[in-house]
């Protein structure tokens, strides 16, 4: 750890929504696999508690100052991170509070920047701005925080989107909060749930039948990025939730079984949602491939689940990319140019 021909890099993980444990496997992952010839790395623990790193045997928490992104070892020299690996899931590492804060202190970070960070932390908003960007969504419906709807409201909204839709907090993620409302009359007590979740408005979206896919972007060996292969996701569960997410209630195969012409589209889709929203490192975009239509996409995912089980490394892993080779050409792709 003291060898200062290495670069310090903070595995940050943690943050206070529903996601923690999850993040808390995705960072694991990266600590076990950086490499260490290259990288002195230390993991750093968000939670309403504070900052701190796991130092030392047992149950020994060092504080760390998120000011400085730095901590004292045990012999009393001062570890100082020069960029923050975000391993962060939901807030503050998915909504641009934790960039924002980084930023200000000048230190380089592995998502993309505060403001882009803070619109795709939002479905309503990302559905609108890939809208306007002519990329294919499904219909949607935003309910305001403060809004209540009367059993005629649901009705009409059941009749302009389609019965079944979905009902989601507009910032959550891993599917927490989401039903889905089989009939008008179930549309209001969704939107309540999905309410506990997240004290946010609340997205009422068309259900897109078809098959669902999901590829991942990640940076290549110059930098750039580049699309993995698609993966398809299938489930017998309702829609793939949390369960079918972390709880292996899902089979996802990659690459997916498709022709040419449908993997190319899913593809440049993801590659376009990439560049819309001005994304950054590593990502991942879920769409839905509806017949006789196009890929419609349903989800995006900038700080991406990077545990064992987790998709992007199930598809780097089929390109040759290696968990080591996948995290060092993310670092080195995050620092300034």
């Amino acid at each position: 750890m003291n060898d200062k021909r290495l670069r310090r890099i903070a595995v940050l993980a943690g943050g206070y929504s529903g996601e923690a444990e999850i993040s808390h496997r995705s960072a694991q992952m990266v600590m076990e696999h950086i490499d260490g010839s290259r990288y002195d790395a230390v993991l750093v623990n968000i939670d309403q508690s504070g900052w701190w790193s796991p130092q030392g045997p047992g149950e020994n928490r060092t504080e760390v100052d998120p000011a400085s992104l730095s901590l004292k070892l045990e012999g009393g020299e001062t570890w100082q991170a020069e960029l923050a690996f975000v391993m962060v899931h939901g807030t503050p590492g998915e909504d641009g509070l934790l960039q924002a804060q980084l930023e200000v202190q000048g230190m380089p970070c592995t998502t993309a920047d505060s403001e882009a960070m803070a619109l795709t932390f939002h479905k309503g908003r990302t559905t609108s701005a890939l809208r306007d960007a002519g990329l294919p969504v499904a219909a949607s419906i935003d309910v305001a925080t403060n809004e209540s709807w009367s059993d005629q409201r649901c009705q009409e909204v059941a009749e302009l989107l389609g019965l079944p839709c979905f009902v989601k907090p507009n910032e959550a993620g891993s599917s927490l909060g989401i039903s889905k409302a089989r009939t008008a009359a179930d549309i209001w007590p969704s939107i309540c749930k999905a309410r506990e979740v997240a004290q946010t408005s609340v997205l009422v979206e068309a259900a897109l039948a078809g098959r669902e896919f999901t590829c991942g972007i990640v940076p290549d060996d110059q930098g750039e990025p580049m699309v993995l292969p698609v993966t398809e996701i299938r489930t017998d569960n309702d829609f793939f939730d949390f369960d079918a997410k972390y709880k292996g209630q899902s089979h996802e195969i990659t690459p997916a079984p498709l022709n040419d012409d449908d993997t190319v589209q899913l593809q440049e889709t993801a590659w376009k949602v990439y560049q819309t929203l001005r994304l950054r490192g590593m990502a991942r975009v879920d769409m839905m491939m509806v017949p006789g239509s196009v890929a419609h996409v349903i989800e995006v995912n900038t700080v991406p689940g990077f545990s064992a089980q987790s998709i992007i490394p199930q598809q780097a892993a089929k390109v040759g990319i290696s968990k080591q080779s996948l995290i060092t050409r993310i670092i080195e792709a995050s620092w300034p140019q």
